[in-house]
């Protein structure tokens, strides 16, 4: 940033003429100079965005759902990515904002660290902080897969998590049934949905975790409908532009699922932002994200 400003300032006095009188060669160096001041003002802005949680309130309207299960709450933190970018004072902060949520359910939706297995068990060791009154559910993603599944599927489990991966639970209160359910990375998981939701009565309600929110369309054709699927991934592009949105979104459906609640044959899908970053340490226009949704009588 200093040498950008005295390289702009030198450029300034140079250019106290009249811009009729610039050369070709000054107005080109003047461009540059002012491109590589935004671009780093940019990456400063986006540096510290990266940071500043926001907590998105969304509330659910589910058919069927018993009175028992009206205004249950359930936290959502997705791509965390502990790694060169994302450290554990960070997370210890994330977990904390969890906790004065007073979450009954916490749901976890995978990609745990980035840049190496060692990053793993300081990763679950932090969030072994996080207090739900039912529990805390977790599944696994992509970058989970690049670190070693096995070792990630370990460290949730000996942090006391319910590792949802091709798996369901049931919930049960005085009767009624709330049915959550995970299901593995979409590129190399092998999710078989119509096990994963054989014996499920069609009218009880369903929750389904996914790192990947494109795993939607795969429940729409295989015909089995569920309440809601909550999932992350994309990082809502973690750059976007107005009007334009994100440039890039790691979705086989472009804009279609980045980010937020979005539906499919009246199922609803919500994309969270997510907390972490990888590629570059910086967003914008898209801060990160811990979601907590409450459940609702439709």
């Amino acid at each position: 940033m200093k040498l950008t400003g005295q390289l702009a300032g030198r450029l300034k006095e140079k250019f106290k003429r009249h811009p009729r009188e610039w050369t070709r060669r000054e107005v080109i160096a003047l461009s540059a100079a002012s491109m590589a001041t935004l671009g780093v003002g940019c990456l400063g802005y986006g540096a510290v965005v990266r940071e500043h949680v926001e907590i998105s309130r969304v509330e659910v309207k589910i058919d069927n759902l018993a009175s028992e299960f009206n205004g249950l709450t359930m936290a959502q933190m997705s791509d965390i990515h502990h790694g060169p970018y994302t450290g554990l004072e960070y997370i210890n902060r994330c977990v904390e904002i969890v906790n004065s949520l007073s979450p009954d359910l916490i749901a976890l939706t995978g990609d745990f660290t980035f840049a190496g297995a060692n990053y793993i068990e300081p990763c679950s060791e932090a969030l072994k902080g996080l207090k739900a009154r039912i529990g805390v559910y977790s599944v696994l993603g992509n970058h989970d897969y690049y670190a070693g599944a096995g070792r990630v599927a370990r460290a949730l489990k000996n942090a006391g998590f319910d590792l949802l991966i091709d798996a369901r639970d049931c919930i049960a209160l005085r009767g009624a049934k709330l049915w959550l359910m995970g299901v593995d990375d979409f590129y190399y998981g092998t999710t078989d949905i119509y096990r994963l939701m054989r014996g499920v009565p069609l009218t009880e309600p369903k929750i389904v975790l996914s790192h990947n929110p494109d795993f939607i369309e795969e429940f729409a054709v295989a015909e089995k409908h569920i309440d809601l699927m909550i999932c992350g991934h994309t990082h809502g592009g973690q750059i976007r532009f107005p009007l334009i949105g994100a440039p890039q979104i790691s979705s086989g459906y472009g804009q279609r699922y980045a980010i937020g609640m979005n539906r499919k044959n009246g199922m609803q899908v919500y994309t969270t932002r997510g907390i972490g970053t990888i590629l570059l340490p910086v967003r914008f226009d898209c801060p990160p994200e811990i979601v907590l949704y409450t459940l609702r009588q439709a």
